[in-house]
């Protein structure tokens, strides 16, 4: 797709009204709850911020997703295209590739306020388009078009909040003492301790795989951390085997550490 010719057909993005469907989440046809009322009346007095900050988010998620497979590098563009593509690296510009067809409010409602979806059509995605979840003035999340923005987040209790900060804080402290092994010697002072706190770990895994769901903000936190420590573990079995040898026999039940050998 040439998105770069099919901007320079419109001159001015479409800053006009724009008539959407509008569908309102339903069980059994019972009609739209106070929480669903609510926000559409919101919707209706806050149209334009609730727009514009829908907008952007949309611009934010679509640069990152879709402009650098779909479209060419600035710098390797000249005259009318490179000032088309200058122009699609603005917000202005942005509107000229997506348009809004859908708005869903959801039954799932946040301190007496439903969410609300909004659906585009975009030459970014012709197949899938997407969609923006929004609470009142502020987006959330998207997702393809129709799967109502990503729904809602998870609303985590304090008990497992209390879990998945002491797994993270459990997996912060195996990284440090991996990171401190660097010959035999120090193999030998801090075996017990990794042996330790990696039965911690497994334990600690398993009691909150269900709260690390892929994309969320604690697996976000989490990962970077299991890929660091993996790396030390790869470092050891390069610089140190001797002391890898000596660690693997305090962990051999370690499925990452045995994966890591080179």
């Amino acid at each position: 797709m040439d998105y770069l010719s099919e901007a320079s057909e419109k001159s001015e993005p479409n800053n006009g009204p724009v008539l959407l469907e509008l569908q309102i989440e339903s069980q059994d046809g019972k009609p739209p709850t106070s929480e669903q009322e609510a926000a559409f009346e919101y919707l209706c007095a806050n149209a334009n911020p609730i727009a514009k900050a829908t907008l952007k988010y949309a611009f934010q998620q679509c640069k990152s997703a879709y402009y650098s497979e779909s479209l060419p590098e600035l710098s390797s563009l000249n005259g009318e295209k490179r000032d088309i593509r200058k122009r699609l690296n603005t917000l202005d510009g942005f509107y000229e590739l997506v348009e809004p067809n859908t708005v869903t409010i959801l039954a799932d409602h946040k301190n007496k306020v439903s969410y609300i979806a909004f659906d585009f059509r975009t030459s970014l995605d012709y197949e899938h388009g997407f969609s923006i979840l929004t609470h009142r003035r502020k987006a959330l999340n998207w997702a393809g078009a129709g799967e109502r923005g990503g729904g809602p987040p998870e609303t985590i209790s304090p008990e497992d909040q209390e879990l998945i900060n002491k797994s993270i804080d459990c997996e912060e402290h195996y990284l440090e003492l991996v990171s401190k092994v660097v010959d035999l010697k120090s193999a030998e002072r801090l075996a017990a301790d990794i042996a330790n706190v990696e039965t911690e770990s497994k334990a600690l895994i398993n009691q909150t795989f269900l709260l690390f769901t892929p994309n969320s903000p604690q697996a976000q936190k989490r990962s970077p951390i299991l890929g660091q420590r993996f790396s030390e573990f790869q470092r050891i079995w390069k610089d140190c085997p001797e002391a890898a040898k000596h660690l693997n026999l305090y962990l051999k039940k370690c499925l990452a550490w045995k994966n890591s050998r080179p």
